[in-house]
């Protein structure tokens, strides 16, 4: 059984604070009131999905993962461009709103999982896995877990997209860079270490790319900015 602690400031959210549910999915880019803000965020999320669809080949004939989906903001536009969307979150409030957002949709199911497993789904069955603002959450050790998944379930030539804290382009001297999120997470953790599971998690991409390569993965675009797009590879023989 897996333990869940390290991962309670998703898990014990509650469906009844929008705020919080906002903040912990896109931070403070909308204000300290979120809440008010929904169509903006819906817009600005529909605006990443697309980028991400694009980027991975989302096509109709496809079933894609969306890992981590929250309010299912992008859910809602992956399933415009593929065949069927798994919706998977840690948290039972996410899924909720997500089930609401996507309410008239007929082709995304949705998983409540535990950490780093994905049981729900079957070997095989994945086409694409889409993981926005999901990886800068998780250190080496998830995504060492997590592509394990993904090796059982990824069909042969399917993509994965994620987008990680690239510690390699770290600048903590520069103003308006990644390096600015470093310094205010790190006195977040500071005064108080208990919040470590909800800031960012610096990895290498190199790093993330050797594991993948090891889980059959091969990496077909590396972005500035810790975008990552992996390829599974196909055997021959």
């Amino acid at each position: 059984m897996t333990t869940p602690g390290t991962f309670k400031h998703w898990i014990d959210l509650s469906e009844d604070d929008i705020r919080s549910l906002l903040i912990a999915l896109i931070g403070l880019g909308f204000g300290p009131e979120p809440e008010k803000h929904i169509p903006e965020i819906r817009d600005s999320r529909k605006n990443f999905a697309n980028f991400v669809a694009d980027q991975s080949g989302i096509s109709s004939r496809d079933t894609v993962l969306d890992l981590g989906s929250g309010c299912g903001f992008g859910t809602y536009w992956f399933a415009q461009r593929a065949r069927h969307v798994h919706a998977c979150d840690i948290s039972p409030a996410y899924l909720s709103f997500a089930a609401r957002e996507c309410s008239t949709l007929r082709n995304v199911s949705f998983h409540l999982i535990e950490p780093r497993r994905l049981d729900c789904l079957d070997a095989g069955s994945i086409d694409v896995v889409c993981a926005m603002s999901v990886f800068i959450h998780f250190n080496l050790y998830d995504v060492y877990w997590y592509f394990q998944e993904f090796a059982r379930i990824v069909r042969p030539g399917g993509r994965i997209w994620m987008d990680v804290a690239d510690s390699e382009s770290l600048d903590l001297k520069a103003p308006n860079t990644n390096g600015a999120y470093f310094l205010k997470h790190a006195q977040d953790y500071r005064e108080n270490a208990t919040m470590l599971p909800g800031l960012m998690q610096w990895n290498s991409l190199a790093s993330i790319i050797r594991i993948g390569e090891q889980f059959g993965f091969d990496n077909r675009d590396r972005q500035t900015g810790g975008q990552l797009l992996f390829v599974k590879r196909v055997m021959s023989g």
